[in-house]
């Protein structure tokens, strides 16, 4: 038996990096390691683990400030991670999202860091302590081969690994059974609505590709665009053709009855959503932005990929919605396209680094 520990700043908001690590919490402890989960920003637990883990809650919250500020800060949570690693005594130490990767590479040398975030959107600053933390961390585990060759590079980082994300295949399948009230043909997309998901150009492109006779647009998720996005659709007169239902908690019932699942982003990591929605036999179409989802789309084989421009996607849109023998082909080939991110594999590598 194991004892690990899997550190995240906030498992409270919905997130690709929060779901990641809940998942191989629930997979862990399943297999009968003892698994504490550390959060140092949430009050409570989050709807996300599916496991009685251990949940150890440290209020070290982030808070205003400038560099000084920030760096005292730093060093109040390296302090407190390192009693709690001594006192605990960890044989594995898993950290996700830099909030909580930076300072538990600097408590500890068994810390295997999960960056998240594309190292082009990092500032100067932010990459100089990052690079002095992780050359200290026992592992640097890339969400993509693209990520992968960048951290080797920018930060020359010897100890980097590849392992892309995880879907829980089985509890994929059994909650898509549940039953949803929408009876009419759907395109589906998922995530927050924020700036980087660009679900602005998914609804002008939607207009734009004439599709509304054929299927609705339903998006999943919330965030502070909601209003501004509300406008738009009225503007553009599909109120009764788009729908914001807000987040969901069980969005496959959705997946494995959409015509397809669509991703607009400017950029992703490794969207869990693509990959949870192919093992579905749900085809997606994505913008071709850095860096994931060209390592998850085989474009033509299992989901179609696109310029990150709204006429592109339009036109993907038009084509997905027009062609049931290309849907039906997608489909079919969907589901094999990922059986490498099934949870017990993503999870035997993670245990091998």
């Amino acid at each position: 038996m194991k004892k690990i520990a899997i550190v995240i700043g906030d498992l409270g908001m919905p997130g690709g990096a929060e779901k990641v690590a809940a998942d191989l919490a629930t997979e862990f402890h399943q297999r009968g390691h003892d698994v504490t989960v550390i959060t140092f920003e949430e009050k409570q637990k989050s709807g996300y683990l599916q496991t009685p883990a251990k949940h150890l809650h440290l209020s070290m919250p982030s808070r205003e400030g400038g560099l000084f500020s920030q760096l005292r800060l730093l060093m109040e949570r390296v302090w407190i991670f390192r009693t709690v690693f001594k006192r605990e005594q960890f044989t594995h130490i898993f950290s996700f999202l830099e909030s909580a990767n930076v300072p538990c590479a600097l408590a500890s040398p068994l810390t295997r860091v999960s960056v998240h975030i594309d190292p082009d959107e990092w500032t100067e600053r932010q990459q100089a302590i990052i690079k002095f933390a992780f050359k200290r961390a026992h592992t640097v585990v890339a969400l993509t081969n693209t990520m992968q060759a960048k951290l080797r590079t920018r930060l020359q980082l010897e100890n980097v690994v590849r392992i892309y994300n995880p879907v829980m295949s089985d509890l994929v399948h059994q909650r898509a059974k549940e039953s949803i009230e929408i009876n009419q043909p759907f395109i589906l997309a998922v995530g927050r609505l924020n700036n980087l998901k660009r679900f602005d150009r998914l609804i002008s492109a939607y207009a734009q590709a004439k599709v509304s006779t054929k299927c609705l647009l339903i998006i999943l998720g919330e965030g502070e665009l909601r209003q501004s996005l509300e406008q738009q659709i009225q503007i553009l007169g599909l109120k009764e053709k788009v729908l914001l239902l807000g987040y969901e908690a069980n969005p496959y019932k959705y997946m494995t009855r959409a015509e397809y699942l669509v991703m607009s982003s400017d950029t992703e990591a490794y969207p869990v959503v693509l990959i949870e929605a192919l093992s579905l036999g749900c085809p997606v179409l994505s913008t071709d932005c850095p860096s994931g989802p060209r390592e998850i789309i085989h474009d033509g084989e299992n989901g179609l990929l696109v310029a990150v421009s709204e006429a592109a996607l339009a036109g993907g849109m038009e084509r997905l919605c027009s062609d049931m023998q290309l849907r039906e082909r997608l489909s079919r080939q969907a589901p094999s396209s990922v059986q490498g991110n099934d949870i017990r594999q993503v999870a035997d590598a993670w245990l091998a680094v």
